[in-house]
Formats: structure tokens, sequence, C-alpha cells
């Protein structure tokens, strides 16, 4: 998530940061569906995501507190990944643009169809 907008402009700036990134909502309910869940079960879970990209998205929302990250003192370490109590606000949100995806797909297909 490079790009940065003008939080100063537009609050909503970090969730259109979010949805402007292709992965970080695939990743958020793939934790959300599995969690707790390791690094390699989400890169499992999501075929065409690169490692770099996932720990990219991985970061960037344990930053904003959307997931967390807990750290287990194992040999060799292991790290596993769940949504936050604040992440979880999130949630319904994502879950009702998911489903008025679903609801629109056909037609949202044959617009794109449409001849210019």
């Amino acid at each position: 998530m490079a790009k940065k907008l003008d939080y100063e402009y537009c609050k909503a700036a970090p969730m259109l940061e979010w949805i402007g990134n292709k992965w970080a909502l695939v990743v958020l309910v793939k934790i959300s569906e599995n969690e707790p869940v390791r690094f390699n079960e989400i890169y499992r879970n999501i075929p065409s995501v690169s490692e770099k990209v996932l720990s990219q998205v991985l970061k960037q929302l344990t930053t904003d507190g959307i997931i967390e990250r807990k750290l287990y003192p194992d040999v060799p370490p292991r790290v596993e990944y769940s949504v936050s109590d604040f992440g979880r606000t999130l949630l319904p949100h994502v879950e009702a643009l998911i489903n008025w995806g679903r609801d629109n797909f056909e037609r949202i297909m044959q617009n794109r169809n449409k001849p210019e």
C-alpha cells in the first residue's frame, strides 16, 4: 500500500487504500475464515498472491490495527495472525461489499460486455 491519500482532506483515506489494494480485503477475509492462521496457510489459500505482497499486506493491516500478529517463542519461531477486535468492526462492511458484488455480478459482467 505504497500510495498515500490526503488524510486531512479525506478521513476515509485508509479504507480507500485497503479497497485500492487488490489483496488487502482478500487477506482480511481469509484470516477471518480460518483464524488463527499462519503465513503459509494464508499463502496457500490465496493462489495468485506473491509472498512479498502478502508480507506487505500483513504488515500494513497489522500496523493499522486491523489484524493482530502473535509471535510464539517456539523453535523455530511461530507466528499466527487473527482479526483484532477493531478489525471485527470492519468485517460486516466488507461482507456487505462482497454480497453486493455477488448479487450484482451478472449485471456488472453484462455492462462490461456491452459495445461502446
